[in-house]
């Protein structure tokens, strides 16, 4: 026996948030009968209708993408020629997972899995992202703090939680890995928030133009070498490290 609302979570790209607004609202029947009790339990013999469509529960898939520059992160985009979805298997259907503008690359994660989007992206759970970003030429200190203290973008006020010059006598063996070919000079960024082209606006917003900007972290989750334009099936305790 499961909630109704993972149920229809797990049958549709739906949250389970969205699912409770639809079992409130009177959308939801189940065998035959409308329910708005959130507590309510079903299991596979039981028979869910969302605004009169049979619900089937999809086999929950998890891709980790190291997305080249050059493709898009929509699931349909008739100016695109390239979209990240195309890099995973077409069944089932899959979407992506927050943003990572077309002339940036990395990680990102690839799902049919409507809750885990909405744990990734909702701001109340602040998922710490971490990026390596080539400049045309080095943060002055003053902008360093602006960039900590918050930049006015258009839609709202973008914030970093570090960010500081990587050191090529200090690099560890990923960061090397992460950075090789790179145009110096390069920073590590950590965000949690996931404004739209965040980075590179408030950058640009302080006088700086990005060259190069790849994601190496989702929370727990890291790219490590993962080949450009490849991907890595998700585990089951990779998903638990990305959620805790």
């Amino acid at each position: 026996m499961v909630r109704l609302n993972r149920f229809i979570a797990s049958a549709t790209n739906y949250s389970r948030r969205q699912a409770d607004a639809f079992i409130k609202r009177g959308q939801v029947k189940v065998n035959g009968k409308v329910v708005t009790n959130l507590a309510t339990q079903v299991d596979i013999n039981d028979k869910v209708e969302l605004d009169g469509k049979l619900l089937v529960p999809q086999r929950l898939v998890y891709y980790l993408v190291n997305k080249p520059a050059g493709y898009v992160c929509s699931l349909k985009d008739r100016h695109a020629e390239r979209l990240v979805v195309d890099l995973v298997p077409k069944n089932p259907p899959v979407f992506p997972v927050g943003r990572l503008d077309k002339d940036s690359r990395g990680l990102i994660v690839i799902t049919n899995d409507g809750q885990l989007a909405y744990q990734l992206t909702h701001p109340k759970f602040a998922k710490e992202k971490e990026y390596y970003v080539s400049l045309d030429k080095e943060i002055k200190d003053k902008d360093k703090q602006h960039l900590l203290q918050g930049v006015s973008l258009p839609a709202g006020v973008g914030r970093f939680d570090l960010v500081e010059r990587v050191d090529c006598q200090q690099l560890d063996k990923w960061q090397k890995f992460y950075i090789k070919g790179m145009p110096k000079p390069v920073y590590r960024i950590v965000i949690h928030q996931g404004l739209k082209r965040q980075i590179r606006e408030m950058l640009k917003e302080l006088g700086y133009q990005v060259k190069d900007l790849l994601r190496v972290r989702i929370a727990n989750i890291h790219l490590w070498d993962l080949p450009v334009g490849k991907y890595r099936k998700l585990r089951k305790s990779d998903i638990m490290r990305l959620i805790k």
